[in-house]
């Protein structure tokens, strides 16, 4: 047998997996570029050199205070290494800890527990700051309609806030990035807001229309970094809003570039590094949906890998029986799954039964338990010789131009 080992289980088990296969079959790894950690000095570079805006430091100066955006353990971005830097640049304003709040834009998600900030942010910080999970249902303040005819809903905690802060993380999406004012809308809108979005706004101009909301929010800074294989700062942008994520883009286009295989039978994609739950494993297919080629025959498998250490987990918009789930065909990735030709599909996790696969991915996927029980479906349909291709941190890689 010949193997692969995948990251596994972000923000739980933070392991690996070994993928086995015959030797028969001929394995295409498809790894993305990736780079180097970054380092303290480099997250302090890149706060000293910021992007379409003055340092943070200098925005913040003379400010009554200050609130920064962070995302949930469905996104690795790891808050614990960003946020000391940001509260010692608002520190030097003049904004200490007792003028500085944190709002976990949890979008349409589960909140948070004191266990998942712990890992989040660390011991330390959950003792000195005062943290808020964002309320999707409520605690909103109301800003009016955006040229889409959307009603936009903010937390009012982050709302309230002098000096708006994001910091989330840039990805790929497919043919868009996640990142940026992202973390506003949908992270920090209410529920109204987040469905009407996703619902209505033209794919075309959805990112537009983000920044529009940003705008009329007045988010002033971001703090995104970009991750390697190894859940490591490879990659730093602060500053504007717009025009540091626009300058990440371009970085994540490099650095998250994979060389996606064409002509595979069998195309193996792992949700790492958003492996917490089944709502967000269908990312790993993400570097398909950005790419030229097309990466599996008529008529061949694709296999989810995810650990799932939270089973299906919770989306109030996008969750099993909601109206978006009912109506929409869109993939939930940012883009429409146009790309990956019709075949069968299996979802392999230790953590899921039939009935999270069946909500979640339909009624023609199949669960498979354990790694061998993906091997004699494989086997039985594709024989002794087959091409698969690999790709161990789906959810982050890169397959567009």
């Amino acid at each position: 047998m010949q193997s692969v080992s995948v990251p596994w289980s972000v923000w739980y088990e933070n392991t690996t997996f070994e993928l086995t296969f015959p030797d028969s079959w001929e394995l295409h790894v498809a790894e993305m570029k990736g780079g180097p950690e970054i380092g303290d000095e480099g997250i302090r570079r890149a706060l000293a050199e910021p992007i379409g805006a003055p340092p943070l430091r200098e925005v913040a100066r003379g400010r009554r205070d200050a609130a920064i955006l962070i995302d949930d353990l469905t996104r690795p971005t790891p808050s614990y290494r960003l946020l000391p830097y940001i509260l010692e640049e608002l520190a030097a304003a003049g904004l200490g800890d007792d003028r500085v709040r944190i709002v976990c834009a949890l979008a349409a998600h589960r909140p948070m527990t004191r266990d998942d900030f712990l890992k989040k942010i660390g011991a330390d910080l959950l003792e000195r700051l005062e943290i808020i999970n964002h309320n999707a249902m409520d605690s909103l303040q109301f800003y009016g309609h955006s040229s889409e005819g959307i009603p936009i809903w903010v937390n009012r905690d982050f709302a309230r806030s002098d000096v708006k802060i994001a910091a989330g993380m840039i990805t790929p999406r497919g043919r868009i990035f996640g990142g940026g004012a992202k973390l506003l809308l949908p992270g920090a809108c209410g529920r109204e807001t987040i469905l009407a979005n996703h619902m209505y706004c033209p794919q075309d101009t959805f990112r537009e229309h983000i920044d529009e909301v940003a705008n009329l929010v007045g988010l002033e800074y971001i703090v995104n970094p970009l991750l390697n294989a190894r859940g490591e700062i490879m990659a730093l942008v602060a500053g504007h809003y717009r025009e540091a994520f626009a300058h990440g883009i371009e970085i994540g286009k490099k650095l998250y570039r994979t060389e996606v295989p064409d002509g595979m039978d069998i195309v193996v994609a792992n949700a790492w590094p958003k492996d917490t739950e089944a709502t967000q494993a269908g990312m790993a297919m993400v570097p398909l949906y950005g790419a030229q080629e097309t990466a599996l025959k008529e008529g061949g498998t694709t296999v989810i890998t995810a650990a799932c250490p939270e089973g299906l987990g919770f989306h109030s918009v996008m969750g099993p029986g909601t109206l978006y789930k009912e109506r929409s065909r869109r993939s939930g990735t940012g883009g429409r799954v146009t790309r990956v030709p019709d075949g069968s599909r299996i979802i392999f996790s230790p953590n899921l039964n039939k009935y999270d696969v069946r909500n979640q991915f339909g009624e023609n996927a199949r669960l498979c338990r354990t790694w061998p029980e993906v091997l004699d479906a494989l086997e039985a349909k594709h024989g002794a010789q087959a091409k698969v291709g690999v790709f161990p941190c789906g959810a982050i890689q890169y397959g567009g131009q």
